[in-house]
C-alpha cells in the first residue's frame, strides 16, 4: 500500500520464492498482494503492479537461468487475478466472483481441447517424455513401468485437475487479498462476505447440465464435460466451505467442528471436497441459512409466547 514499486517487489519476490518446490503455496501470497493492490486502487495500478512484477521475475530468471520467458509465466496467472480482483471491485459479490472464476476455468479447458485436439493423447507424451527423462537420469526401472503404466489414468484426469487447481488458487489469492483489505480499512468485513458465500440457482443447472453431458459415453464431449466436472466440483467446495463455517457461527458450535473438517480436507481432500461441494450444490436449491434463520425466528417466538 505504500507504492507501486513496493507492490511490484513484494509480488514479485514472492512469486520467485513460490519456485522453491516445497514453497509452492507462497504463489498464493503473490497473487493476493496483486490482489490487493486492485482492490484497493483499481485497474490502472493494479496493471502497473502486474507489468512490473513480470518484467522483475522475468529478468530475474533470464540472468539465473537464462530463460526470461519463464518469468512471464507469472503473468498467465495473474491477468485472471487481476480481472477477478476488478469485478470483486465493482459488485462486492463473491456470488459473481465465483461464477466469473468458473466461467474462466470452463472455457480454458474448452481453448484447450480446441488446441491439442486431444488432451489424453497429449498429455501421455508430455508425461512419457518425462518418464523416459526419470529413466535416463537413473530411475529405478520397475518404478519406472507402474509408473508408464498409470499414464492413461493421469493423462485422462490432468487436464481437469489442473484447471480446477488454478481455479482455486485464483480464489484463494483473492480471499486472502480480500482479507488483507479488510484488516487494513473493514475489519471483520471479509469474515462476514464470506460467510454469506452461496450460488445462485442457475449455477447449480449449469453443473447439472454439465453431469449429465459428462455420463455418456459422447467421446471428446464427455471427456472434456469430465474435466469440467472437476472445475465444477473444486468450486463449490469453496462454497461447501463457506456454508459449514456459517452454520458453525449461526449455532454457536464450538470451534473443534472446523478443525475436524479442516483435517478432513487434509487426510482425505477428494473424499471431503465431493462432500462440501455436495453441501454447497444443495445450498443453491434449499438455501440453509435462511432456512435455520426462520427456525431461530420461529424458536424465539415460541419462547416470548410462552413467557
Amino acid at each position: 500500500m505504500r507504492g507501486p514499486l513496493q507492490a511490484m517487489l513484494v509480488t514479485a519476490a514472492l512469486a520467485l520464492v513460490s519456485l522453491v518446490p516445497i514453497l509452492g503455496v507462497v504463489s498464493m501470497l503473490s497473487g493476493a498482494a496483486l490482489a490487493l493492490v486492485t482492490l484497493r486502487h483499481g485497474a490502472r495500478q493494479g496493471i502497473t503492479v502486474l507489468l512490473g512484477a513480470g518484467v522483475i521475475t522475468g529478468v530475474f530468471m533470464y540472468f539465473v537461468f537464462g530463460a526470461m520467458a519463464l518469468g512471464f509465466v507469472f503473468l498467465l496467472l495473474w491477468l485472471p487475478l487481476l480481472l477477478l480482483a476488478l469485478v470483486l471491485r465493482s459488485s462486492a459479490s463473491w456470488s459473481i466472483v465465483i461464477d466469473a472464476a468458473t466461467a474462466l476455468g470452463l472455457a480454458g479447458i474448452v481453448v484447450f481441447y480446441l488446441l491439442t485436439g486431444d488432451p489424453v493423447q497429449f498429455w501421455q507424451n508430455v508425461l512419457s517424455q518425462m518418464v523416459e527423462l526419470m529413466s535416463a537420469q537413473g530411475g529405478g526401472m520397475e518404478g519406472m513401468e507402474t509408473i508408464q503404466n498409470q499414464l492413461p489414468m493421469f493423462s485422462r484426469w490432468l487436464t481437469g485437475m489442473l484447471a480446477g487447481a488454478l481455479v482455486m488458487g485464483q480464489i484463494l489469492s483473492l480471499m486472502v487479498g480480500r482479507w488483507w483489505q479488510a484488516l487494513l480499512y473493514n475489519p471483520g468485513g471479509f469474515r462476514q462476505e464470506f460467510l454469506e458465500l452461496r450460488q445462485s440457482r442457475l449455477a447449480a443447472m449449469v453443473l447439472l447440465a454439465i453431469l449429465v453431458l459428462s455420463l455418456p459415453d459422447l467421446g471428446g464431449v464427455s471427456d472434456m464435460a469430465g474435466d469440467m466436472m472437476i472445475v465444477m466440483v473444486t468450486v463449490y467446495s469453496i462454497v461447501g466451505l463457506a456454508l459449514v463455517h456459517a452454520l458453525v457461527d449461526r449455532t454457536g458450535r464450538h470451534v473443534g467442528w472446523l478443525v475436524a473438517l479442516y483435517l478432513f480436507l487434509f487426510i482425505l481432500p477428494p473424499q471431503a471436497m465431493l462432500l462440501l461441494a455436495s453441501a454447497g450444490f444443495a445450498d443453491s436449491w434449499v438455501n440453509f441459512r435462511r432456512r435455520l434463520s426462520s427456525l431461530q425466528q420461529k424458536s424465539d417466538d415460541d419462547r416470548n409466547d410462552n413467557q
